[in-house]
């Protein structure tokens, strides 16, 4: 076409569209561009407006969808009956031999019947730097530790749980797609998953009662400890309502979960600035302030039961069976003696290198049983005792030969470490808004907000 001829026909257009008898074609353009754009638009719709189903199939694996599924009812709201796990770790040699073990069993019981109600996992991690962990197990990063010393051994290591555990939860208020059961339990390390945790009734129905466990040297109105229990109770209070328990395992709902958190944060810190306080109760406090906070908040109904009624755990070699309970704490080692001489030996603190977290080793199962052998603390090993011990050692097992070498992550995770540790990384980690710290959390109990926590801590669950 030539510049003659376009100039021509867009003149003659503007003529027409000048004139009255114009119209008419106006509209036909218009009415004519309408239907086009309209079914554009509609053979376009997939693209255009993407529903749920289909961004879930981008973005999340089919193992995901598949628990995603199962997770959300629907009504938007999570089954009254799943449950999230959450633990604490500081992410050395020791804690993380245990949590491999912790998580492959957990992975295990989630294959049962009933195992499609665990559906959320999450390990806080305390400690300044990545470990070696990130890509095995879910994890929420907690790097502004209260004591960073305690990446390592420290004098106290529990000391950075209550605060972070306080950022996890500030951080699933800000972002709720973090937490992926009605009822959260609070475990530790050192559990084998022997099958799926049972819960309480439905989350929604205020009449079924939260769970704890009762632990026997946790003495509350013992004299040596009764004093300090009060000073942080409330002079006037009665001490005999607080629980002699800790913080894990403890089943409870969300709302009951931020009752207790800002009271078990700050007592916490509070006892680690009184030094008479922290030499009489010692490696306990953290629990002591945990069961100070449960008493503090009466509206939270919660049971505190031991075996056979506990539904949380058993801690072999002492106790008699499973029982009601899900998990086995093995806490104390199985350490068989025959007059006097030790003749078989599991001990968690023997694995506290990097070789065991790369390579898990299988765990020597003990000898049959004999008439005679004798515990630690000389207590008497008897046929359900022994019984225990080989029904939980077989499980760990299993546990342990489902877990892949880590000897690769080694490097990677030098790799990683020489990243996070570069003057950009930390510049850009001093621009981030950081937790309380012990001094600023003290307020004498009335304690009412939950640290902020940082703003770059990521959940992979």
């Amino acid at each position: 076409m030539s510049t003659t001829e376009s100039s021509t026909r867009g003149s003659r257009f503007r003529q027409q569209g000048q004139s009255q008898n114009g119209w008419p074609l106006v509209f036909s353009i218009i009415f004519v561009g309408f239907f086009i754009g309209y079914f554009m638009g509609f053979a376009a719709k997939d693209s255009l407006f993407t529903d749920v189903d289909d961004i879930a199939e981008k973005v999340v694996p089919a193992a995901g969808r598949e628990l995603q599924a199962k997770t959300l009812a629907p009504d938007g709201k999570l089954p009254g009956d799943t449950v999230h796990t959450v633990f604490t770790s500081s992410g050395d040699h020791y804690q993380n031999f245990q949590t491999r073990i912790m998580y492959g069993t957990y992975k295990l019981v989630q294959k049962m019947p009933g195992g499609e109600r665990m559906t959320g996992f999450t390990r806080i991690l305390h400690r300044t730097v990545p470990d070696l962990l990130m890509d095995e197990v879910p994890t929420f990063h907690v790097w502004d530790t209260l004591d960073p010393a305690c990446d390592g051994w420290c004098k106290y290591p529990v000391v950075n749980r209550p605060n972070a555990i306080a950022q996890f939860f500030q951080a699933v208020t800000k972002n709720a797609s973090m937490l992926k059961g009605a009822w959260i339990l609070m475990a530790e390390c050192d559990y084998v998953w022997m099958s799926p945790m049972k819960v309480p009734g439905d989350a929604y129905d205020p009449s079924f009662p939260a769970k704890q466990y009762l632990f026997d040297y946790i003495m509350p109105t013992h004299p040596d400890a009764a004093p300090h229990i009060q000073r942080l109770f409330g002079k006037d209070k009665n001490i005999s309502l607080v629980p002699a328990s800790g913080p894990a395992p403890v089943l409870m709902r969300w709302d009951d979960w931020n009752s207790i958190i800002p009271d078990y944060t700050a007592a916490s810190a509070r006892m680690e600035l009184d030094e008479p306080m922290v030499k009489q109760l010692a490696w306990m406090r953290e629990m002591y302030a945990w069961d100070v906070a449960v008493a503090m908040n009466p509206q939270v109904k919660i049971d505190t039961q031991k075996p056979p009624d506990s539904t949380l755990i058993v801690q072999p070699p002492f106790d008699l069976g499973m029982f009601n309970a899900s998990l086995c704490h093995y806490t104390w080692g199985a350490i068989y003696h025959e007059k006097g001489k030790e003749i078989y030996r599991w001990e968690k603190r023997d694995y506290n290198e990097l070789n065991f977290v790369v390579k898990p080793p299988q765990i020597k199962m003990p000898p049959a049983f004999k008439p005679g052998w004798r515990l630690e603390f000389d207590v008497e090993l008897t046929v359900p005792r022994h019984n225990l011990v080989v029904l939980y050692l077989t499980q760990l097992n299993k546990g342990l030969a489902t877990l892949k070498d880590l000897t690769y992550r080694v490097a990677e995770l030098e790799k990683e470490l020489a990243e996070w540790n570069s003057p950009e990384a930390k510049e850009a980690r001093t621009k981030v808004v950081l937790p309380e710290k012990h001094e600023r959390v003290i307020k004498y109990l009335g304690f009412s907000g939950i640290p902020i926590g940082s703003e770059d801590a990521v959940s992979k669950n």
